[in-house]
């Protein structure tokens, strides 16, 4: 009898091994590996192990871990700053970043989907991006952040 724990380490390895890109596809893998289980237990699993969907090198979308996810935005956020950035300025609840035009919507994406701590939102035009704080010293704190991905 396999405990949870086991499990869970069994698909972090099928994971790393295999392109899943299906809870079907996973439980199909787990089943090769001697391991029943209902797709109930696996949806939780992913959950518990925090696992997100990524492309994939045939550009569908596979399971992956988060740590990954997050490098990835990261990566492309520090891009993002080098090719495209102007200014980074704080006043009070907001964080005002002026872009090249045409570039403020790109740098909201990847800011939404970055896990900053304080942020309540962002509204992006042509060449501004504003990131709406929830105190002025999380903006003050957000910003330190930003200009860590500067270096």
């Amino acid at each position: 009898m396999m405990n949870k724990q086991m499990r869970l380490e069994l698909i972090s390895q099928i994971i790393s091994d295999h392109e899943v890109k299906t809870q079907e596809e996973l439980g199909q893998l787990l089943l090769e590996n001697g391991l029943a289980v209902t797709q109930a237990t696996i949806s939780r699993d992913i959950r518990e192990l925090k696992l997100v969907k990524v492309p994939s090198k045939d550009g569908n979308l596979k399971y992956s871990f988060k740590i990954d996810h997050d490098h990835l935005i990261m990566e492309k956020f520090r891009h993002k700053l080098k090719d495209a950035l102007i200014s980074i300025e704080v006043i009070n609840y907001f964080i005002i970043i002026k872009t090249l035009p045409g570039h403020a919507h790109s740098f909201g994406a990847l800011l939404d989907s970055m896990d900053l701590e304080g942020k309540a939102g962002t509204i992006c035009g042509n060449d501004t991006c504003l990131i709406i704080c929830r105190a002025p010293q999380e903006a003050l704190r957000i910003e330190e952040q930003l200009e860590v991905y500067q270096k």
